[in-house]
């Protein structure tokens, strides 16, 4: 099972951006290959944030444009959906009782359980460093 990050579905969707060529490209090979993805919740939250938000993005996105973009991924792309659920917190504790874990690395921790627990094998991310620590899976960056 392969998942994408956030930022690889931004860089897909913003043509303005030097990464766009490469992502969108992934994202469509994604889409070719619907039964081998699966999209944690998570990263619909955080997609949507981007997409709104007038610092990552020169022209953001209406409310209605970007759950529109955000509900076509989820609902009709034909990826597989996971989300946290709450015997994973066993597996996060394991994380977040390390006096070494950063704080801001909270909604990493919770994204790579949340794939691991969901049978993801590969993961597509610009952030490597974020997840490396974990071994949970391959970490792909396809920029």
């Amino acid at each position: 099972m392969r998942s994408l990050d956030t930022n690889i579905l931004l860089y897909s969707i913003n043509t303005a951006c030097s990464e766009y060529t490469l992502c969108r490209q992934l994202v469509d090979k994604a889409l070719s290959e619907k039964d081998l993805w699966i999209v944690a919740d998570q990263v619909w939250f955080e997609l949507y944030r981007l997409l709104r938000n007038p610092v990552v993005l020169q022209n953001p996105l209406t409310a209605s444009k970007a759950a529109n973009i955000i509900d076509w991924y989820r609902e009709k792309s034909g990826w597989l959906k996971c989300a946290w659920e709450p015997d994973m917190m066993k597996n996060l504790k394991l994380q977040w009782n390390k006096e070494s874990f950063p704080a801001r690395r909270s909604f990493d921790a919770i994204l790579a359980v949340t794939l691991k627990n969901h049978g993801v094998t590969d993961f597509y991310t610009r952030n490597t460093k974020d997840f490396e620590s974990y071994n949970y899976f391959n970490i792909i960056n396809p920029l």
